[in-house]
C-alpha cells in the first residue's frame, strides 16, 4: 500500500499538490479528447464503413459504457490496494494502445473491441483523481481544488472537441501533403492516431506526481480490522436513501448531457446541412463557454447563500438541476445551428453548477477509508448513462422520418431524464443531512 504522507506533510508540499492535481488535469484532458473524438468521427464511420445509427449507438454506448461501468468499482478498489499512482498510469497506456489500434479496423467488432479497450483504461479516471484529492489537499484548499479540476476537464472537454474538429478540418485539407505511407488512410484514421501518439507523454508524467497523502488513522484501523475492508455493503444499506437520490440524479443528468454532447456531431449536419468539423468548432465553443459559465456561477451562489456549509451544496445543486428542463424544451424549435449550440451552452452551464458541486458533496459521503469505492459508483452511473443515451437516441431516431428526426430524438430522451434529475436532486437534502450526522464522528477521527 502506498504511503506519501511524509512528503506531502512537509514543506513545500503545497507545491507538489498543486503540481499532482495539474498532472490530474492534463491526464483527464487527454482522455476527454480521445472520447471527444470518437463523437466527432461517427458520421465518418458511416461513411466510410456504412454502419447504421444502432451500430454507432452500440459503439458510443455499449462499447465504451458497460464495460467502463463494470471495470470502474475494480479499478478503484486495485488503486487502494496497489497504489493509485501506478493504476492510473497503466490505465493510460491502456486506453493510449486502444486508440492507436482503432484506427487500424476495418469492421465493427474490431472496432467495438478497440472502444471496450478506451473504456477499461478510462474507468479508473473517476473514482482515483477523485479519491487523491482529498489526500492531496486539506480541507480548507478542497473545495477550491475541486472546482479547478472540475471545470478544468469540462473546459478541456469543450477544447477538445473544438480541437478535434479543426484537426479533422485540417486533415481534410491537407490530406494530399502527409507522407506517402499514410495517404491511403480515411482522415478518420489519421486522427485517432495523432490523439493516441501523446500516451507515453502522461503515462510518465502519471509517474512523477506526488504519491498522496492517507490518512495514518485510516490506514492503521484498515490493517488493525480487516472487516474495514469489507463494511462497504454495510454503509451503503444504511444510507441507500442518500445514494439513490444522489446518484440517481447524476445518472439522469448524465443521460441528458451525453445525448447532446455525442449526438449534436450527427444531429446538427443532418438537421442544418453543415459538416461535422464546423460543428466541431461550434460545439466546443458553446461547451467552453458552460464550463466558464457553470463553474464560476456554482461557487458564487454558494458563498451569496452563506447558510449551512455542509447542506448547501447539495440544495445549491438542486436549484440549478431544477432549471435545466427549461432550455432543453425548446431544441425542436431550432431553427438555426447557432440556436441549437445557444441551448446546449445555456443548459451545459446550469448542469455543469450542478455537476461540479458533486464531487465536494460525495467527498463527504463516506469516511475516508471507503471513499475512493463510493468514488466508483461516480464512474459506473456515468458509464452506464453513456450506454443508456446513445443506444436510446440511436433506436428512437430511425423511427423518426425527416433531418431534424435525430434532434427530436435528443429531446424526447433528454427532457424526461432532466424532470427526474431535477425532482431526485430535490429530495437529496434530507436524507444527505442524517448521513453527514450519522458519519460525522468518522469524519472528524479522521480530519484530527
Amino acid at each position: 500500500m502506498e504511503d506519501g504522507t511524509e512528503g506531502i506533510g512537509r514543506s513545500g508540499s503545497v507545491r507538489w499538490a498543486w503540481y499532482g492535481l495539474g498532472v490530474l488535469l492534463m491526464t483527464t484532458l487527454f482522455a476527454f479528447v480521445v472520447r471527444q473524438m470518437l463523437s466527432l468521427v461517427a458520421p465518418l464511420l458511416q461513411t466510410s464503413l456504412g454502419f447504421t445509427d444502432f451500430q454507432l449507438g452500440m459503439l458510443q454506448g455499449l462499447g465504451m459504457a458497460v464495460f467502463a461501468s463494470v471495470a470502474s468499482y475494480p479499478m478503484g478498489w486495485l488503486a487502494d490496494r496497489f497504489g493509485r499512482r501506478l493504476i492510473l498510469a497503466l490505465g493510460v497506456a491502456c486506453w493510449s494502445l486502444a486508440t492507436a489500434l482503432f484506427a487500424f479496423q476495418t469492421g465493427f467488432w474490431g472496432l467495438f473491441a478497440a472502444t471496450i479497450g478506451i473504456a477499461i483504461g478510462e474507468a479508473g479516471l473517476a473514482p482515483i483523481v477523485f479519491a487523491l484529492i482529498p489526500d492531496l489537499f486539506a480541507e480548507k484548499q478542497r473545495n477550491t481544488a475541486n472546482f479547478i479540476f472540475y471545470g478544468g476537464t469540462l473546459l478541456g472537454a469543450g477544447l477538445g472537441m473544438a480541437l478535434g474538429g479543426a484537426l479533422l478540418q485540417w486533415l481534410d485539407g491537407a490530406h494530399g501533403g502527409v507522407p506517402s505511407w499514410l495517404a491511403d488512410f480515411d482522415s478518420w484514421r489519421l486522427a485517432m492516431m495523432l490523439i493516441a501518439l501523446p500516451g507515453p507523454v502522461f503515462f510518465l508524467l502519471v509517474l512523477t506526481m506526488p504519491l498522496g497523502n492517507r490518512s495514518h488513522e485510516t490506514d492503521a484501523r484498515v490493517e488493525a480490522d480487516p472487516v474495514a475492508e469489507r463494511d462497504f455493503l454495510p454503509y451503503a444499506t444504511a444510507h441507500w436513501h442518500t445514494l439513490a437520490c444522489i446518484f440517481g440524479s447524476i445518472f439522469a443528468m448524465a443521460v441528458a448531457m451525453t445525448s447532446g454532447v455525442m449526438w449534436f456531431p450527427l444531429a446538427l449536419p443532418r438537421a442544418f446541412g453543415i459538416d461535422p468539423a464546423t460543428v466541431g468548432i461550434g460545439l466546443g465553443t458553446a461547451i467552453t463557454v458552460a464550463t466558464l459559465a457553470g463553474v464560476l456561477l456554482a461557487p458564487l451562489t454558494l458563498r451569496l447563500r452563506r447558510g449551512d456549509a455542509d447542506l448547501d451544496p447539495v440544495k445549491v445543486a438542486a436549484i440549478f438541476v431544477a432549471l435545466t428542463p427549461l432550455p432543453a424544451a425548446l431544441l425542436p424549435f431550432t431553427t438555426s445551428a447557432f440556436q441549437a449550440y445557444c441551448i446546449a451552452a445555456v443548459q451545459g452551464a446550469l448542469g455543469i453548477a450542478a455537476s461540479s458541486l458533486m464531487p465536494g458533496v460525495l467527498q463527504n459521503l463516506a469516511p475516508a477509508h471507503l471513499r475512493s469505492r463510493v468514488l466508483s459508483l461516480l464512474g459506473i452511473v456515468n458509464a452506464l448513462a453513456l450506454a443508456a443515451s446513445p443506444l436510446a437516441i440511436g433506436a428512437i431516431s430511425g423511427l423518426i422520418e425527416g433531418p431534424r428526426g435525430m434532434l427530436n430524438a435528443i429531446t424526447i430522451v433528454s427532457l424526461p431524464s432532466l424532470i427526474v434529475s431535477a425532482i431526485l436532486m430535490a429530495l437529496a437534502p434530507r436524507p444527505y443531512g442524517a448521513t453527514l450526522r450519522a458519519i460525522r464522528p468518522a469524519l472528524s477521527k479522521d480530519a484530527s
